[in-house]
């Protein structure tokens, strides 16, 4: 049973962009919110989050608190957190997760969420947190902020929930909490009963499209149109979906890359994936956790994966250069 009516959770929420802003403003129809806001947190202190969303409307939306950091977050008022939730970008490369949140959490009672791309987010949490419930959430969504606090939403979105079957404690009383506040906020939430078979799935598009429009630049309507790349798409594709079905999944392979190119033209016309985006920004992009993970995952089982050992060495290049260029520019 949830008790959401008979009390108010406190939610920490670490990483508050686009995702982080829309997640967090739903939660706090039924939860206590505190932010932690780097980049925007003057705009956010200020003026709260300016949200445009073509399904939830527009609002103004304050959390509750607004913090720069983690350990800002821990006051007398709030020397604790029921949930924290992590909307961080998936950067292993750049920084681990545990280690930012590991100030907020209580041993044992803290629940950690997770909202983030990729393959393999839960196995930091797991190793410093064997004791703590964790969620781990697949987002479908498409926003962006775009200034410091102005967030804008197109379309609908889901959240998919499921256990994560590796994970060393069970949270299957948290979990139905958490996704009862998700739902008093209108949130589209569908449960699974393997989250990690939703990554891989996922992955499938994000570690074949994701890279190859980062490479060449291209969005997904010019790469649909080019023979070439889409050869590699549909190469790096099967071996992705090689590395999952090596790990116990029975995925079709013609029936996956039939399905994500249809997906693509119905519905991602003219679209960069964040990837992209990164690269174009010179921003970190999220390398290990799309293409790393699933080719140590296959390469553990034996498996010969070169268009994603390829994809990987090219896309790890390019951070490589990004992560220096963006230390340096801060000397």
């Amino acid at each position: 049973m949830t008790t959401l009516a008979n009390r108010i959770p406190r939610i920490l929420t670490v990483g508050t962009g686009a995702v982080g802003a829309i997640y967090s403003w739903r939660l706090s129809k039924s939860c206590h919110v505190t932010a932690v806001c780097r980049s925007n947190y003057e705009a956010v202190k200020k003026n709260g989050f300016d949200i445009d969303s073509v399904k939830f409307g527009k609002e103004i939306f304050r959390p509750n608190n607004v913090v720069r950091t983690v350990s800002e977050a821990i006051t007398t008022d709030t020397p604790s957190y029921d949930y924290i939730l992590v909307t961080l970008k998936a950067l292993p490369e750049s920084y681990n997760v545990a280690e930012i949140i590991a100030p907020a959490v209580t041993s044992d009672t803290t629940t950690i969420v997770l909202i983030q791309n990729g393959l393999g987010v839960e196995e930091p949490i797991t190793h410093q947190f064997p004791n703590n419930p964790l969620i781990s959430i697949v987002a479908y969504i498409g926003t962006s902020q775009l200034e410091p606090g102005k967030i804008l939403m197109v379309g609908r979105e889901s959240l998919v929930v499921g256990p994560y079957l590796q994970a060393k404690t069970n949270a299957d009383k948290q979990r139905a909490e958490f996704i009862e506040a998700l739902q008093k906020g209108n949130v589209d939430v569908q449960q699974v009963d393997d989250v990690e078979r939703v990554r891989w799935q996922k992955l499938f598009w994000n570690a074949a499209f994701s890279p190859v429009c980062a490479m060449t630049g291209m969005n997904t309507t010019q790469l649909l149109a080019n023979e070439e790349a889409m050869n590699v798409v549909k190469s790096v594709m099967k071996e992705v979906i090689d590395a999952a079905n090596a790990h116990g999944y029975q995925f079709d392979h013609k029936e996956q890359i039939t399905n994500m190119i249809a997906r693509t033209e119905a519905t991602a016309q003219n679209y960069k994936p964040s990837m992209q985006l990164d690269k174009e920004r010179s921003s970190p992009m999220e390398v290990e956790v799309i293409l790393g993970t699933p080719l140590k995952q296959a390469k553990q089982k034996g498996l010969q994966v070169p268009n994603l050992e390829l994809m990987h060495s090219l896309c790890s290049a390019t951070n490589a250069l990004i992560i220096s260029n963006g230390r340096n520019s801060q000397l």
